[in-house]
């Protein structure tokens, strides 16, 4: 079902409408409303001049105007909620909250975070004289949102609220000072740059366990205690290059071992103990590219690589009919050392990965085209000579004894397309493949 703004003079009428149950597209339906021909399932009475209406990830009816936001519970055809003081604003100023249901409003001085089902506020930035939010990050496993922001005066500020509630877990004012001996001349110029650049840089956050949740910042990793919001321990990257901090970092949790976490930066993967902070190996792992993801197959760490960014390449850049050529490899648990001596060559970027038994099956973009090649973990090495070019995107992967049975889709409202690619040739077992709704 679809909802349709018709009638726009005063009083303002919303029409809810039954489009899809009707057939008729939004034109035809506004035309059919106004000439009586179909059935409004409410209408509600709504004041001011409608802006604009849109739905949201929680199936709630979001509607502006010049003086309220509004939320319409679409079953029963009433207002759930209003909020006046988010009345009057761009359609562009509200947006999902990433990794939620929430939604955030943004404006001049303000950022609130609010459930759009109930119209709960859980968090506004002016409780914490923010005039800057960096980071808002939700957190399921605990069910908390971490916020990160400026404050007009003192040090940027690191808060953790309730998902529910919007209740204030805790604030921490000092994770960005520096843990380390304070430098002189130069050096305390480069100090004070980094500490700055760092209270206004979005963190990466991972909840490590129940009890724990690791941040990165520019000055490096940092574990707070996830219940009080105190400092257990901090860590630096390794640096790629003197006075060069990592770019690019994301945080894993481990799948088997509850005591570590890797983090991937640039073109490398360290390990790290979630007890102390300390590296549990002795040197990064390495690719060529940038480390785009991680797959955690039971016989090592698949790092999946992709093209960095003009000017960020770690090293020599080598180039083929136009594509970046990149290079993935696989790092042992226990030491970080690579299987493969070296990384092995990929036309193109790997933006996915699937296990599939002793093998990870690998899809590769290159130039918008999608290749497949299978990946055997064990042995570091791909088991086709050349990548298999398939139709849209890779949605399943199997090894049979034909070979490998792929599952490719457009997008999620095309027909699939189904074959088999022979693992001696590389080429598709039937000339015409098979589709599936």
């Amino acid at each position: 079902m679809k909802a349709f703004v018709t009638g726009l003079k005063r009083p303002m009428v919303l029409l809810f409408t039954l489009g899809m149950a009707l057939g008729v597209n939004a034109a035809a339906q506004t035309a059919a409303a106004s000439a009586g021909a179909a059935t409004a399932a409410w209408t509600i009475n709504v004041n001011g001049n409608i802006r604009w209406q849109q739905i949201t990830p929680a199936g709630a009816l979001l509607v502006s105007t010049d003086t309220t936001l509004a939320a319409v519970d679409i079953d029963r055809g009433r207002v759930a909620w209003q909020n006046p003081e988010l009345g009057g604003l761009a359609a562009d100023s509200i947006q999902p909250v990433e990794g939620s249901l929430l939604m955030e409003a943004k404006r001049q001085g303000l950022l609130m975070i609010f459930d759009p089902v109930t119209g709960a506020v859980i968090f506004d930035s002016r409780k914490l004289d923010l005039t800057q939010v960096a980071t808002r990050r939700v957190l399921p496993q605990s069910g908390t949102l971490l916020v990160h922001g400026q404050r007009a005066a003192g040090p940027p500020v690191v808060g953790l609220y309730d998902l529910v509630s919007g209740q204030q877990l805790w604030v921490n004012e000092s994770l960005f000072t520096q843990g380390e001996p304070k430098r002189r001349g130069f050096g305390a110029l480069m100090q004070g740059l980094t500490q700055l650049a760092a209270g206004s840089t979005e963190l990466e956050v991972l909840q490590a366990g129940p009890d724990m949740i690791v941040v990165h910042t520019i000055m490096g990793l940092r574990a707070l205690d996830a219940r009080t919001g105190t400092l257990k321990w901090s860590a630096t990257l390794p640096a790629a290059r003197m006075g060069s901090p990592a770019r690019h970092v994301r945080l894993y949790p481990s799948l088997d071992k509850s005591n570590r976490l890797y983090v991937s930066f640039d073109d490398s993967l360290m390990a790290y103990n979630l007890l102390d902070g300390q590296a549990l190996w002795n040197k990064p792992a390495k690719i060529d590219g940038r480390i785009r993801d991680i797959v955690q197959h039971p016989a090592g760490i698949v790092m999946l690589p992709e093209a960095p960014p003009q000017g960020e390449a770690t090293g020599n850049v080598r180039i083929v009919n136009g594509i970046v050529q990149t290079g993935l490899n696989v790092a042992r648990y226990e030491d970080g050392t690579t299987l493969a001596p070296k990384p092995i060559r990929m036309h193109g970027n790997v933006i996915d990965a699937m296990i599939v038994g002793n093998a990870v099956v690998l899809a590769v973009d290159a130039e918008s085209r999608t290749f497949v090649n299978v990946l055997d973990v064990p042995s570091a090495s791909l088991r086709l000579k050349k990548d298999a070019k398939i139709k849209g995107q890779l949605d399943y992967a199997e090894l049979t004894p034909m070979g490998l049975l792929y599952v490719s889709r457009p997008d999620a409202t095309i027909n699939a397309e189904v074959n088999l690619i022979d693992l001696e040739t590389g080429e598709p077992r039937f000339k015409e493949a098979i589709w599936l709704p």
